[in-house]
């Protein structure tokens, strides 16, 4: 689509150049003949009333009579190229404009007027190689290039794949325009990225998203790119000041800055970035994001909001592995009870390891010298491969805890 948009600004430009105009600034000897001339000006005539077939008729009749070789031959040859463009058959202008060139009978300015567009014709066909011989040659007749000029070569350099000549162009093009496009800025980030230039796209992305805050890709490409960099800081700086002026939204961007906080050991600031995040529903409350919240506030040894979030998990996995990690944080401040109850809902809920959770179960009720209970859990345990040996060592432990516990009874009695 962006090919045909091309072709059309390229049409009304041909169909616009007033061919006979240049005929008057000829400088050559030879000159267009009368007939011809009179030809032309009714063809032009036929292009403003659209009637672009019957302009093309009248022009091939014309090519059949003019000499050849001839200036006449040449101003034909163009205004057929023109002509078909009119048409959209874009194959066909080429190749009525590449004859006219041929010819060598068109003023200088004429001729590098028509390689430009030739140029275009093949760029929009994307036809690159093709574009670049006409278009080289072109720029080089130009005194004062414009920053679009510019910037048409460093598109079709890029399109072939040769950024280090299409970089020149474009940060030319930037630095004489009052109001440099978009897409000029994100085709010198392209490059510089292509040429693993990482340094030059910061900087340049750095430009980008003070000039067009708004946009959430420039954020999220500058801290992508400043990860590659390995300077994590700036990347968290960089989505953090992103998620404060309310642009960033996107759930891998958010996640990104999520995981980059846990990286620098701030996870408490991690887990209150997620919190909010699935509050606005920019994130879905969905298992990795609550196990995501549940170990950032794990590492920010903030164990009660970090229980709410394992007991959250649970729900959502429908298994009681987490409510495992829920028991190890009440067992780390010896709240033995409430360990228990974690414990008891975890083996109800089903789990990858019931082992570790009889043992831990058994651990606990020691610990509250219920020691019946204790020894049902721990033989339970001893089933497992993986907490036999434990279990062995624990009912060992826990026969000893309950005859100290009888005895000091017997004592006191």
């Amino acid at each position: 689509r962006s090919g045909w948009r091309l072709m059309r600004r390229l049409l009304v430009t041909a169909l616009t150049i007033c061919v006979l105009s240049v005929m008057g600034e000829m400088s050559y000897a030879e000159s267009v003949t009368t007939k011809t001339y009179k030809k032309l000006t009714e063809v032009q005539e036929l292009f403003g009333e659209s009637r672009i077939e019957d302009a093309i008729t009248e022009l091939e009749e014309l090519l059949k009579e003019v000499k050849q070789g001839s200036l006449d031959q040449a101003l034909t040859l163009q205004m057929l190229g023109y002509a078909e463009m009119g048409a959209e058959r874009f194959e066909k202008a080429i190749s009525y404009l590449k004859k006219s060139l041929s010819l060598n009978k068109l003023p200088e300015n004429v001729k590098y007027n028509i390689g430009y567009m030739v140029a275009q014709l093949h760029a929009a066909r994307s036809e690159f190689e093709e574009a670049l011989s006409f278009a080289a040659t072109w720029f080089k007749t130009l005194e004062s290039p414009t920053p679009s000029q510019h910037m048409f070569m460093a598109n079709i350099y890029a399109q072939i794949k040769r950024y280090e000549e299409a970089l020149p162009y474009a940060t030319r093009a930037i630095e004489s325009s009052e109001s440099p496009r978009e897409s000029w800025y994100q085709l010198v980030t392209a490059a510089y990225f292509e040429l693993n230039k990482f340094p030059e796209a910061a900087n340049t992305l750095t430009l980008m998203v003070e000039i067009w805050p708004e946009s959430p890709s420039y954020w999220e490409q500058l801290a992508s790119i400043y990860l590659l960099l390995e300077e994590d800081s700036k990347a968290l700086a960089v989505l953090k000041l992103a998620w404060e002026n309310d642009v960033l939204n996107k759930e891998k961007s958010v996640r990104t800055m999520v995981q980059l906080a846990i990286r620098r050991s701030i996870p408490e600031h991690a887990a209150r970035l997620l919190t909010l995040a699935m509050t606005q529903d920019i994130l879905p409350r969905e298992e990795k994001y609550v196990s995501l919240l549940a170990n950032a506030w794990i590492s920010a040894r903030e164990d009660n909001p970090a229980i709410t979030a394992l007991e959250e998990l649970a729900e959502l996995q429908q298994k009681g592995d987490p409510l495992i990690r829920v028991a190890n944080l009440y067992i780390d401040n010896g709240d033995w009870k409430l360990a228990e109850t974690s414990l008891q809902r975890a083996i109800e809920m089903g789990l990858d390891e019931p082992g570790k959770a009889w043992l831990l179960l058994g651990i606990s009720l020691s610990e509250q010298k219920k020691f019946k209970e204790s020894f049902t859990a721990l033989s339970k345990a001893r089933q497992f491969p993986k907490t036999r040996k434990q279990s062995n060592s624990w009912l060992k432990y826990a026969e000893e805890m309950r005859r100290q516990d009888e005895w000091q009874r017997s004592f006191q009695g």
